[in-house]
Formats: C-alpha cells, sequence, structure tokens
C-alpha cells in the first residue's frame, strides 16, 4: 500500500519552488509543492496500515473501560510518550508515478498531472490523537509551459489551503536522476571534459545556480518565464 489521497482533501501549501531543471542541453520548468495535512491519527493508515495501533493505544481501555462492541476504538494516548514525535517515512526517497490533481472549484477546472513525484514524507504526533502529515509533490512536464499554470502554481503557498487529490501509482517506482515526467527514466548524458559521462540530478545539479540572494517565488517565476524567451 502507498500514501494516496484518494478522495479530494483539503491541505495546507506550505511553500511553492518553481525552478529549472537541466536535462541534457535542456532547461525545462519544474516546481516543487510542499504540502501539510492534519487530522485524526486514522491519518497513518494512508502511510501504512498498522501505523496508527503502533503509536498510539486507548489509556481508558487498559484501565478497564469496556469498549462498545462495533465501534471503532478510539486511540488518543501516546503509546510511548518518550519516543520521537516526528518521523520520516522512507527518507531520501522519491516515488515517481502519482496522479496530481488541484480542484480549483471554478467550471470544474483542474490542474491535472501525471506521473508527479511525492518525497520527504513524514508524520508527526500529538497526544490526544491528532497527527500532521508533510509531503513534497513535485512535477516538471510539459504542462507548464503554460505561463497562467506556472504562475498560479508559483503563487500556491500564499492562497493557504486548497483541495487535492493524489493518487498513488499501481507500483511505486524510485525518480532516478534525469527524471522528466511522462518520458522513459533513461537519463540524458552530458561529457563533462573528463571522458567521463555525467547524469543530471533532480534536486542538487538540475538546479541552476543563484547569485546567493534568497529568492521568493514570485522571482523565481520570472526569472524562469524570461530564461524561457530568450
Amino acid at each position: 500500500m502507498a500514501f494516496e489521497l484518494a478522495e479530494p482533501t483539503t491541505v495546507a501549501i506550505t511553500n511553492a519552488n518553481p525552478r529549472r531543471e537541466l536535462h541534457g542541453e535542456e532547461k525545462v520548468r519544474a516546481i516543487d509543492l510542499s504540502f501539510t495535512l492534519t487530522g485524526e491519527n486514522t491519518l497513518l493508515d494512508l502511510i501504512e496500515p498498522g501505523l496508527r495501533e503502533h503509536h498510539y493505544c486507548n489509556n481508558a481501555l487498559k484501565d478497564g473501560q469496556d469498549p462498545l462492541p462495533g465501534v471503532v476504538i478510539p486511540l488518543p494516548n501516546l503509546r510511548h510518550p518518550q519516543l520521537p514525535l516526528i518521523y520520516h517515512y522512507g527518507k531520501g526517497q522519491k516515488w515517481r508515478g502519482y496522479h496530481f490533481i488541484w480542484d480549483w472549484g471554478i467550471d470544474e477546472n483542474h490542474v491535472d498531472f501525471t506521473d508527479a513525484v511525492l518525497s520527504g514524507l513524514q508524520y508527526e504526533l500529538s497526544e490526544g490523537g491528532s497527527v500532521t502529515i508533510k509531503g513534497t509533490i513535485s512535477y516538471n512536464g510539459e504542462e507548464l509551459q503554460d505561463n497562467d499554470l506556472f504562475g498560479e502554481l508559483s503563487g500556491l503557498a500564499a492562497e493557504g489551503e486548497i483541495s487535492i487529490k493524489l493518487l498513488a501509482p499501481a507500483e511505486l517506482v524510485q525518480a532516478k536522476k534525469g527524471y522528466r515526467a511522462g518520458k522513459p527514466d533513461t537519463p540524458p548524458a552530458r561529457d563533462s571534459g573528463s571522458g567521463e559521462l555525467d547524469f543530471d540530478d533532480d534536486d542538487e545539479d538540475s538546479e541552476e545556480e543563484g547569485d546567493g540572494e534568497e529568492r521568493t517565488p514570485e522571482s523565481a517565476f520570472a526569472d524562469s518565464v524570461l530564461g524561457d524567451q530568450q
């Protein structure tokens, strides 16, 4: 089972990072959308069945209170309160093939991306039975050539909460270096001058070097648009 949001779910976008990646000699647009989702600890079942029971218990039941038949037992108490509260799930892994849908809620218009990447999945526990799930959705497909769409995505952090679906692929596949949405995982190669072929990296080598100043999503989006026009 893989993490997914099969029904329209309200999440908060905490950061939107528009950027360009180098794929061989080609510069392509990309976007990273970091999100958070807070709710009952049943959300842990979306990550992996059994996580809720692993982290939570019901102290009242342990003290002798009888559960009601046919009722889902709430687990509000931390089973091991001295353990860390924040956990990374599949730390460092990036899963491609996700179907990302953003409902605009107007005339049924929405963003519909296939072969998006999910990374940075983590969860934070709280006494009382609530959890917060965090993750990052990345995409670098041809749809980002639409300036209006790219601008809307780049400004999502200012919008706060949005409604999305995030559908998992039938089989989780790691996004390799040189990943390109909608294309086979065979990264382009370039000659580094040393006689060896180098492969582009999505996170580090593929992003353009900045001037050392912190950039806002708006300035990064503007730079990307200007770069495409050159």
